[in-house]
Parts: C-alpha cells; structure tokens; sequence
C-alpha cells in the first residue's frame, strides 16, 4: 500500500513537470529553471520518503530479533535454576527421612544400620520387591532386615549385588517370617496374601485381641526379635479348630517407600538342613 502511494505521488509530480515544460514557452528561461529546480527538489524529497519506513522497519526487526534471544536465554536460564532448586528440595527430602529413620532406631544404633534409596518396585503384578543401592560393598548380606518408617519392619534381604540389592517385602506372598504377639506371647508365622497380611497358625486358645502389637521373633535365628511389624486388625477363633484366624495391619506404607534402613551388623542362622549337616 505505502509502495503504490509513492509511485502515484512521483507520477503527479513527473506530470506537473511536463505541464511546467509545455509552458515554458510562455516563460522565460530563467523562470522555468527556478520551476525545474524546484520540481527536482520535490522529487527528491519524494523519493527519500520509503527509505525512511525501510530503515526503521530493519531497526525494529534488529531489536525484536535482539530481545528474541535475550528473552530465549532468559528462559534457560530460568528452567536451570528452576531444575538445581528442585534436586536441593528433594535432596534435603532424603536427608531428613534418613534422619527420621535414625532417630526412630535410636542414635547409639544407628552404627549398626546403613541407609539405603529405593531405586525402583518390581514390575510385576505377583511381585512385592523393591532394589535399593546398597550392596556388598556396604556390608549387604541375604537374610538381613530392611526397616522402614518409624523402624518397621518392611522386609528381608532376598539378593545382592555389588552395588544393589534386592528386597523382598513382607507383602509378598512368598514372604513369611516369625513373629510374637506383644501381649499374649503368642507365636505365630506372619504371611501375605492379596487380602493382606496375617498370622497362620495361632492357637484358638490365644488370648489376642484387636490393636495387639505385633514383633518379628528370634525364633529359629532367621531375624533378631522385637522388631516392629505391625497391629492385630481382626481375630477370629472356633473351639472346634486348631488355629485362630488373624489379620495384620502394617504400620508402613509400602507404595511410598523412598528411604530404608538396612541392619548390617545381623548375620541370620544357616538353613537347618545346613546346620545338620555340618560335622
């Protein structure tokens, strides 16, 4: 639009000049040069008028593609420290479960333990395991206790590697473990099934009742006793059988472990088969 304006005002003045120099005749030399002269002048001007716009259209292209950058930087810039301040919060996260963990063991035990990160749970439906970054070289050893929250009982040791182990959590339903009912004394092996954990084997005469706590035993030296594993949630008892039915409410919840805590000072007895064998 503004191109066609321009090429439209030098036609009307290239059409003046023609009409001044049809006149001309008419005149005398010296006025028609003081009409040319003036005539060059405004066509001059005329065609400096577009250089102008142009110049200052490529002085704004100039700044915008400037502040472009500027702001794109700016925005790195941002998403960088939005990034170092997010890996500060959750690094100060894990330095305080690990020191709610210790605090909940006791300080005068805390030697006897090494805190370890959850690195991932199993995939697998019928599974109930998590693999945590400790390993051989941090003293890691099958058969250990893993202790979660509140120094729960959480799960056992079920392989290591170098730098990794895997534990198998009390949830699993290839888990079972010794336990003792705080109160009563009662005996019993705690296992897990889809519904949840409970106590097999609890004599029908048991005096268990609901909100009994439950402790890992140190019967048969799988695991050290007294540790933390859970309440007695239901009990049911028939005369007329053998063993009482029970239900256990854990105290920890299994799908937000991020931090554990893993007794690596405890070395569980050898398999009986083991023990009858040697000479």
């Amino acid at each position: 639009m503004l191109r066609t304006r321009q090429v439209g005002w030098l036609l009307a003045m290239l059409a003046i000049g023609l009409a001044l120099l049809a006149g001309s005749a008419l005149r005398n030399f010296a006025s028609f040069e003081l009409d040319a002269a003036g005539l060059i002048g405004e066509l001059s001007r005329a065609a400096a008028v577009p250089a102008r716009p142009v110049a200052d259209f490529a002085h704004h292209v100039g700044q915008t593609q400037a502040l472009s950058e500027e702001n794109a930087e700016l925005r790195q810039e941002v998403a960088r420290l939005e990034a170092d301040l997010a890996a500060l919060r959750e690094q100060q996260l894990r330095s305080t479960q690990v020191t709610e963990l210790i605090a909940a063991v006791g300080p005068e035990a805390a030697d006897r333990y090494v805190p370890a990160a959850v690195l991932f749970r199993d995939p697998a439906p019928a599974r109930e395991a998590v693999t945590i970054d400790r390993g051989l070289t941090d003293g890691v050893r099958v058969g250990q206790p893993v202790l979660g929250p509140g120094a729960t009982l959480v799960g056992i040791i079920s392989a290591v590697e170098e730098h990794q182990a895997r534990v198998r959590l009390l949830i699993d339903v290839d888990s079972a473990i010794p336990t003792v009912v705080q109160s009563s004394r009662t005996q019993a092996a705690l296992t897990a099934t889809p519904e949840g954990l409970r106590l097999e084997f609890v004599p029908s005469e048991s005096l268990v009742t609901i909100g009994d706590t439950v402790l890992s035993s140190a019967l048969g030296g799988e695991l050290p006793g007294g540790l933390l594993v859970g309440r007695v949630s239901s009990f049911e008892s028939d005369p007329r059988e053998i063993f009482a039915y029970a239900t256990v409410e854990p105290l920890a919840d299994y799908s937000r472990l991020e931090q554990v805590l893993v007794l690596t000072d405890f070395r569980p007895a050898p398999p009986e088969a083991d023990r009858t064998s040697s000479p």
